[in-house]
């Protein structure tokens, strides 16, 4: 029992760390919807495979189109993607910014301290 007492301990200052980078002014406030969106695209972006606004629209088990379409608006407005556009017009693949990259990073840093007693 103590070492699943050790692994609660780290997991709920991993959450308070988490909290803390929430409230920061230098990222902003994202909701369940958009970081989940946000954490697809950067993980497939991250494996190399370009996603289209398409193919993240399609994602039903995170939302309704609708609302992932609103959410992308959101996520580009807030600087958490971009769009790069092919040559022809036609695809339109979804990029993580820096920013967004940045607050990854940070949560990382969190993940560090969080498991350091």
């Amino acid at each position: 029992m103590t070492k699943n007492k050790d692994l609660q301990s780290v997991y709920f200052r991993f959450l308070n760390l988490v909290r803390s980078v929430d409230q920061l002014s230098v990222f902003p406030k994202l909701d369940a919807t958009e970081t989940e969106l946000l954490n697809h695209i950067s993980i497939e972006w991250r494996h190399g495979r370009r996603l289209l606004v398409s193919d993240a629209i399609a994602l039903k088990s995170i939302g309704s189109p609708a609302t992932l379409h609103s959410r992308l608006k959101l996520l580009r407005d807030k600087n958490m993607i971009t769009y790069t556009i092919e040559a022809d017009g036609r695809k339109k693949f979804i990029e993580p910014t820096e920013q967004a990259l940045d607050y990854f990073a940070e949560l990382s840093n969190c993940m560090l301290k969080a498991t350091k007693p």
